[in-house]
């Protein structure tokens, strides 16, 4: 075979293997709720923060609707974790989604009617943060269940594009659905978090956790000295938490940028969403084909500094397509790195802990709406553009400094998935 002939066969076997795990039927079901999940969490996205500045006109205030969907997160998280990894699993994704469907036909009502207001935005995001935290662990807990081994880091990564493919789709619904009918997008968010519960409704019942037994607490606690105890498990906690605060809370801030800066309208916001979830998309797949790659670690890395340096360049740009390119490569290379960083994480984690640390892992995006706080009053005072800049400048040193301060165990190690047996070494806190 020729040169580029291998590099054909090799490029499209690789294209093959970046969406392998899912010929396994039930990790399709569950592939499959979890679109419809996130799909209905990306048209959220944009409704809920359009929404709270159109009502308020104050970044601060948008801040604070955010900040009261995460502050429920942010207490429960290890609490669902601990429930992931003891309940019926299938009965806890049901629950949750259903709870979700339940909150976002009130707010539809509310905007339907005309009476929604900046206090019933933070009410509801209070309930909607008390089921949202158990959906991630969760899910992430059953993919060990329903696949091979040696597929997981690829179930893990293709779980990330199947939420970037939403990223793509959602934002630009949202936005039409907002110039049409602000109330029509809060409607669509209810139908779709309704198919997921519906659709997760029908995996099998049973996949009951086996890694918590003990006092809530003591296994809430386990779960956080599991982490301590592991220096390159460490690391990558802490590197998905930091980038994720400083950076990540651009999102939300995209209506201040499409009303104050760019001067576009709702569609083109719908737009600048879609522009992110294009990279991500691309991001994701290139993530999936590298599951077996021996470099993970240091991609990650590379990837995270790129990214700092793209949001610092659009937190300047006033062109509105230079931004949407610019929002395409921040998509990109975000996603790399936060799906790279969780796919270590999950290969780092054993199977009678996945419930537990994926849990802790995701109190990273329950924390990211309460940043949003300080973020929005930032803006009130410098300006979006000053502090996204700002934030960019942040993510890149120091996802390089904690690469360097831990590059004896992380970068120089190599990772290793310990998945599939019992829990070794785990501190006992009692």
């Amino acid at each position: 075979m020729t040169f580029l002939g291998r590099v054909i066969e090799g490029t499209r076997s690789g294209f093959i293997r970046s969406f392998e795990s899912l010929s396994v039927p039930r990790y399709r079901l569950l592939w499959l709720g979890m679109l419809f999940s996130i799909g209905a969490m990306q048209i959220e996205l944009v409704a809920i923060a359009w929404l709270a500045y159109h009502l308020s006109g104050s970044g601060l205030t948008l801040g604070l609707v955010m900040a009261a969907r995460g502050l429920p997160q942010l207490i429960l998280s290890p609490y669902s974790g601990v429930a992931a990894d003891r309940y019926d699993k299938r009965q806890l994704l049901v629950w949750s989604q259903s709870a979700v469907t339940a909150v976002a036909l009130v707010t539809a009502a509310l905007v339907h009617t005309g009476v929604i207001e900046v206090w019933h935005l933070v009410a509801l995001g209070l309930a909607q943060g008390v089921a949202t935290p158990f959906t991630m662990p969760t899910r992430t807990a059953l993919i060990p269940d329903l696949v091979p081994e040696r597929q997981i880091p690829n179930a893990l990564a293709l779980e990330s594009t199947g939420r970037n493919i939403n990223r793509v789709v959602a934002p630009a619904i949202s936005g039409v659905l907002l110039a049409i009918n602000p109330a029509w997008a809060f409607y669509a968010i209810a139908l779709v978090y309704g198919l997921a519960a519906l659709t997760l409704y029908r995996l099998p019942s049973g996949l009951r956790g086996e890694g918590a037994k003990g006092g809530v607490f003591r296994e809430m606690g386990s779960g956080f000295l599991y982490i301590w105890a592991r220096p390159s498990l460490f690391a990558l906690m802490t590197l998905a938490y930091v980038p994720i605060l400083i950076g990540m809370p651009f999102q939300s801030l995209l209506p201040i940028f499409q009303q104050e800066v760019l001067r576009v309208n709702e569609r083109a916001l719908g737009f600048m969403f879609t522009s992110i979830g294009v990279g991500a998309i691309i991001g994701s797949i290139v993530v999936a084909a590298m599951a077996e790659s021996p470099h993970k670690a240091r991609v990650q890395i590379g990837c995270g500094v790129v990214f700092g340096f793209f949001l610092l360049a659009f937190a300047l740009s006033r062109d509105y397509w230079l931004s949407i390119v610019l929002l395409l490569l921040v998509g990109f290379f975000s996603t790399g790195y936060l799906t790279l960083n969780r796919m270590l994480v999950g290969m780092q984690t054993e199977r009678a802990m996945y419930g537990r640390v994926m849990a802790i892992y995701g109190m990273t995006w329950s924390v990211m709406p309460i940043a949003l706080l300080p973020y929005g009053a930032l803006v009130d005072v410098f300006g979006v553009s000053a502090t996204v800049a700002g934030g960019g400048i942040l993510v890149s040193v120091f996802i390089a400094a904690v690469a360097l301060s831990f590059s004896r165990y992380y970068l120089r190690n190599p990772i290793e998935s310990t998945a599939p047996g019992r829990v070794r070494n785990v501190p006992d806190i009692t």
